[in-house]
């Protein structure tokens, strides 16, 4: 067998991602081999373009069974595989010195974890990390296993117990952000095949596992609970995903309301799990939950503590150090320490200028105090980023200091075109309603931000004449008539069942505050 590395992939409809997948990897490979699984786009011609000796299957409804296809077909010592949507981090390795790190391990190595970095959200602003054996020997008796979530892991195990070892590989994985999830319908085609696993075998703890975190990513929290809640009592600690269990089954009851059960989730293992900085901070939260800032803040030490063997689960990105920081700022909040919290929110940003959590509680935090020497403190250490710009605004928004906004618009201004109403907004917050009403109708029709401009006109109508919804801008009426209907029926005296149920006045309350409308907004909050 040639030395080297072949990378074995496969690929369905992957024209967005594919190329900038093979070019980040290109120079560290010999050899591409991909297994096209009925692609309808240019996704072979890409690859050929690599010149990658692609494979064309009829999908069988079995990721194990492409994956140990496109691993018959490499010809090299080692195997690299990677998904189309995600992409190599170079290291500080040429490829030569590469090779002869793989081949400078003992002959008991036979594999090594990698760190995979899975972007959330719209634009990656939050990350999890994992650690998934992609590299491993070409052997005939290493093979992937299983339907769905499939991996190689457990059949290096079986030839070595200690056969796969740490590296510092990094692979980013962009396939978790909202608009691909949206666009692949991955959940529609996880679940279908969990199911057709599941018939095979109903009680495989793995295919259980995968239900259950589908019911999760979902928000079906009763029914993902009806399969954690056994599996956690059935598990054994070292499966390698007994901690995930767990954490999903406390977090699932905190969603629940429950966070005294939560809670005792938490505790039952953290001595098992006393280096997992996201359960400790989750403790943190639940601490939080129940108004016990000073317990909270036990738990945040323990967790900025247990940095250093994150590795060892899947992870959000922070945990332990920024997050945990974030969390023991909104601790000191919660104990009226102004001065501790605006040190902790200072020191997350040290070591995240991005963090939009952080920014958002200073930011709120020096307008509730009226510090805002607190805010140009932070701005000094770090350049503030465009999200902690919006995040400004929004908080002077919040905290009604319309004169600061307007002072400042100039170096607002890229935040002030994000949030196209803050303008009108803070003129309303003066008095200045003609012109706040001016400045709010030239979005009224706008596709995303016309609801919200005829439900601030709405809210306008109340402070400047009581005005009724019937009497307020002519479009309002059909972009927000059933909030704004709503809360002009309890306004009314007409009660909850006027709209159907009792929280249907919660935006109008908003926009009532939002503009000023105090009268208004006093006797819709009575009603």
């Amino acid at each position: 067998m040639k030395n080297g590395i072949s990378l074995c992939m496969i690929v369905k409809d992957e024209r967005a991602f594919l190329d900038r997948c093979l070019c980040s990897v290109s120079e560290m490979v010999d050899e591409i081999i991909i297994v096209d699984t009925g692609s309808t786009d240019d996704s072979p011609t890409i690859a050929r373009r690599h010149d990658a000796t692609v494979i064309g299957i009829e999908w069988s409804g079995d990721f194990s069974q492409a994956r140990n296809l496109s691993l018959a077909a490499a010809s090299y010592s080692w195997i690299l595989v990677l998904d189309a949507d995600e992409m190599w981090m170079h290291t500080l390795r040429t490829k030569s010195e590469f090779m002869d790190w793989l081949e400078a391990g003992s002959e008991e190595i036979w594999g090594y974890w990698i760190k995979v970095t899975s972007l959330l959200g719209d634009s990656g602003e939050e990350r999890v990390t994992d650690e998934v054996c992609r590299l491993f020997r070409n052997d005939p008796r290493i093979g992937f296993r299983g339907r769905i979530h499939e991996e190689a892991a457990s059949s290096i195990l079986a030839l070595m117990p200690q056969g796969i070892r740490q590296s510092d590989i990094e692979v980013v994985h962009y396939g978790y952000l909202d608009a691909v999830i949206t666009a692949k319908r991955k959940d529609v085609r996880n679940m279908s095949l969990i199911r057709l696993a599941l018939q095979q075998t109903p009680d495989q703890p793995e295919l259980l596992y995968a239900l259950a975190t589908e019911w999760f990513q979902q928000g079906k929290y009763n029914e993902a609970l009806r399969l954690l809640l056994p599996l956690l009592a059935r598990l054994d600690p070292a499966c390698g995903y007994h901690s995930d269990v767990m954490l999903k089954t406390a977090y699932a009851w905190r969603e629940l309301g429950r966070p005294e059960r939560a809670l005792s989730v938490v505790e039952t293992w953290a001595s098992l799990y006393g280096d997992f900085p996201d359960l400790l901070e989750l403790a943190a939260v639940l601490e939080l939950d129940q108004g016990r800032a000073d317990m909270a803040l036990g738990w945040l030490r323990k967790a900025k503590s247990a940095v250093p063997s994150a590795g060892r689960y899947t992870s959000v990105s922070g945990a332990g150090s920024y997050r945990s920081l974030t969390l023991e700022g909104m601790a000191h909040e919660h104990a009226g320490r102004w001065t501790e919290a605006e040190e902790a929110y200072t020191a997350a940003l040290g070591m995240q200028p991005n963090h939009g959590a952080a920014w958002q509680r200073l930011l709120l935090l020096g307008a509730a105090t009226e510090r805002p020497q607190a805010i140009a403190r932070a701005a000094d250490r770090v350049s503030l980023p465009l999200a902690a710009w919006q995040a400004l605004v929004a908080a002077a928004l919040a905290a009604h200091r319309p004169e600061w906004l307007l002072r400042h618009a100039a170096a607002l201004g890229p935040a002030l075109r994000a949030q196209p109403l803050a303008t009108g907004l803070a003129l309303a917050q003066l008095g200045e309603c003609a012109a706040a009403s001016a400045a709010l109708r030239l979005w009224a029709t706008h596709a995303q931000h016309g609801p919200e401009a005829t439900l601030a006109l709405w809210a306008l109508g109340h402070k400047q004449r009581g005005m009724p919804v019937r009497t307020a801008a002519p479009h309002m009426q059909a972009a927000v008539p059933e909030a704004a209907r709503a809360a002009e029926a309890l306004l009314r005296g007409e009660g909850a069942a006027a709209c159907g149920a009792a929280n249907c006045a919660a935006m109008p309350a908003h926009a009532l505050a939002a503009v000023g409308a105090w009268p208004a907004w006093l006797r819709l909050l009575q009603a």
